[in-house]
């Protein structure tokens, strides 16, 4: 039987508590994003959702738990069961562009039933959207797929993992979110949105600063995607 991996020194224990406080500022942004649209819905009278919605949402919280749980173990020096635990985060992965894909597909059809496409424009707009959603999932899974064959790489491969939860984060702050509408009002005479993607690259420079006083290249690269698209 395996022993268990030792206890991360001090500085290590330093170093990984950074991205377990990430995953605790992810989850408070998840929450204020979607509080009020899907985790206390019925609270605010709103409509049932659909099945398929709740399936997303449902693995989409999965996914921002599962960040955080790897983080702590790998804080609490628990890289054994991190790798182990990584096997349910492949296939967590490959549902959350799954069902990702789904609900994009399914964008159409719901907002005609809703009564939302009432011209040519609505349509085209919506297509438009549509199309966006689906090339967005793709740097999900570059990005996992990079993560996962660098994994003996950490110093990489927790870098590429933070870059995909950001990914994922970015409908949290649209204007039809609570959050987003919140924050691009604060912004709003000086820029036309809220600026969420610099903040988390901010953060991330400044770990890179304090710990090995320059900045990682997987730093900028995960940046570069989220730039290029």
């Amino acid at each position: 039987v395996r022993s268990p991996a030792p206890a991360a020194g001090p500085a290590a224990r330093k170093r990984g508590r950074f991205f377990v406080w990430m995953a605790v500022l992810m989850l408070v942004v998840v929450a204020l994003g979607f509080g009020k649209s899907f985790y206390l819905r019925p609270a605010f009278g709103d409509t049932p959702l659909p099945t398929y919605l709740i399936v997303h949402g449902s693995t989409m919280t999965a996914w921002y738990l599962l960040f955080l749980a790897q983080a702590l173990l790998v804080s609490s020096g628990r890289s054994d069961l991190h790798r182990r635990l990584g096997v349910a985060g492949v296939a967590l992965a490959t549902a959350v562009v799954a069902t990702g894909a789904i609900v994009h597909l399914r964008l159409i059809p719901r907002r005609q039933a809703l009564g939302e496409m009432a011209s040519p424009a609505d349509l085209a707009f919506a297509i438009d959207f549509v199309l966006q959603g689906l090339a967005s999932l793709v740097p999900i899974v570059v990005l996992v797929a990079l993560a996962l064959g660098l994994r003996r790489r950490p110093a990489v491969h927790k870098r590429l993992m933070f870059w995909t939860m950001v990914w994922t984060l970015g409908q949290a702050f649209t204007p039809e979110r609570p959050l987003g509408r919140f924050l691009d009002a604060l912004v709003a005479p000086h820029l036309p949105f809220f600026p969420a993607d610099l903040l988390w690259l901010a953060a991330l420079v400044a770990y890179d600063a304090s710990t090995m006083r320059r900045i990682h290249p997987a730093t900028w690269l995960g940046f570069a995607l989220l730039a290029a698209y």
